[in-house]
Order: structure tokens, then C-alpha cells, then sequence
């Protein structure tokens, strides 16, 4: 009997070193390579957390776990997603290439709403000649959630008749909640001008500090009836 017990006492022990070997080969698999069209990292309840992904299987943004628009089915932009562990998406960082244009961004949303920090550099041809912008650019969002501005945006492009149609539009866009007015852009103009470019809450342009494509530096205001003035001479 005594040693029935202890063949099952080393039976039991080889058991648990094997599921403990099993399991710590599980925890610390090795790849070498990895090819996937999406990889999500996700929390234990699934919340995704990180998406990176081919343009065809890339995730959609969220508000509270929720599509934010419904009706667009496809996202096609490759890249690194992230999202809280309510669901929202955050930011990112995408990269692709359209038709005569390349453009490269590391996002920041505001919460509930869409981004309003950007890194962010533009490259397009144009008549056989490259142009270039890229920098830092801030923009403002009202605290309307950015679900709810799609919602109203979906509904007016759905009315049929034109005229009402561009009427919705017209109060749409007058109403600031639903914008996003840049403020700030440091960094390079297609213009090869590279400074700092102030704007006011109506996105017009008030203070430039910054260097032309020649050298020279340039301080300029805009007044309140939109004239330049130069504060270097």
C-alpha cells in the first residue's frame, strides 16, 4: 500500500512539473518571425488595447466600445492603434501613400473626441515637383463627443432633397462645437518656411515667428482687420 502511495505521490508530482513546463512554454513562446495581417493586444474581458494592422483588416474608431460611425465599414490605413480600457480609441500612429502623396502621423485624441495633437509630415507631387510640410500641429475641440457629431453629420448627408440638404450643412458648420480650428503648427511649410504659426479659435492665421526659404527671419502679426504687419524691418 505504502508503495502504491508513493508511485502515485511521484505520478502526481510529474503531472504538475509537466503542466508547469507546458505552461511556462505558453507564457514564453519565441518566434523568430511573425507574419500576420493584424496583431490586437487585448485586456482579459477583450477590450482592445493595440491594434496593428494591414490596411484591409485595420480596426475602427471607438467611443465606449461602440463604431463611432457606423455606416463606414472600411478604415484602410495601416498602422499602430490605441485605445483605453473604456474602449475609446486614443491615438495612433499611421502611414500610407495616395495616389502623388505620402503622408506619415503620430496622433493624441482629446478625450471622447477625435485628435487635436498631430506629428505630422505631408509629401504630394505636383507638376513634376515635390512639396513638403510636416510639424507639430494643436487644434481645439469643443466637449461635444465626437460620436454624436458624426451622428449629426450621417443624418443631414442623408436628406434628400439638395436644397435642405446644404441648409443642414450651412448650420452644421456654423456651429463650433462640431469644428476643429487649428491653433498652433511648429515646424516646415511647403513654402520651405520653418517656425512657429499662431492661429485664432476661426483657424486664421494672427502670429508667424519663423525663418524663409532664404534665410532671413521674420516676425509678422495679422490685425483685426487682417493686415500684415512686420515687426522686423
Amino acid at each position: 500500500m505504502k508503495k502504491l502511495s508513493l508511485i502515485n505521490l511521484l505520478l502526481l508530482i510529474g503531472i504538475i512539473l509537466y503542466l508547469l513546463s507546458d505552461m511556462y512554454k505558453k507564457e514564453h513562446t519565441h518566434f523568430e518571425k511573425l507574419t500576420a495581417e493584424r496583431i490586437d493586444i487585448v485586456g482579459e474581458d477583450g477590450n482592445k488595447f493595440i491594434v496593428l494592422s494591414n490596411p484591409k483588416q485595420q480596426a475602427l474608431a471607438t467611443t465606449n466600445g461602440k463604431v463611432i460611425n457606423p455606416e463606414k465599414t472600411e478604415r484602410n490605413t495601416p498602422g499602430l492603434l490605441f485605445f483605453n480600457s473604456e474602449g475609446d480609441e486614443v491615438g495612433g500612429l499611421v502611414f500610407d501613400k495616395e495616389n502623388e502623396s505620402t503622408y506619415q502621423m503620430l496622433t493624441f485624441d482629446q478625450n471622447k473626441n477625435d485628435q487635436i495633437m498631430v506629428l505630422r509630415k505631408d509629401e504630394y507631387e505636383e507638376n513634376g515637383q515635390w512639396y513638403r510640410k510636416y510639424g507639430l500641429e494643436i487644434s481645439e475641440r469643443s466637449e461635444k463627443p465626437y460620436i454624436e457629431i458624426i451622428k449629426e453629420y450621417n443624418a443631414i448627408n442623408k436628406i434628400e432633397n439638395a436644397e435642405e440638404r446644404e441648409a443642414a450643412f450651412d448650420k452644421f458648420w456654423s456651429n463650433p462645437e462640431n469644428l476643429a480650428p487649428k491653433r498652433l503648427f511648429l515646424g516646415r511649410l511647403e513654402s520651405m518656411d520653418t517656425g512657429l504659426f499662431l492661429l485664432d479659435k476661426n483657424n486664421r492665421l494672427k502670429l508667424s515667428i519663423y525663418v524663409d526659404a532664404n534665410g532671413t527671419p521674420v516676425i509678422q502679426y495679422v490685425d483685426s482687420l487682417g493686415n500684415k504687419k512686420n515687426l522686423l524691418k
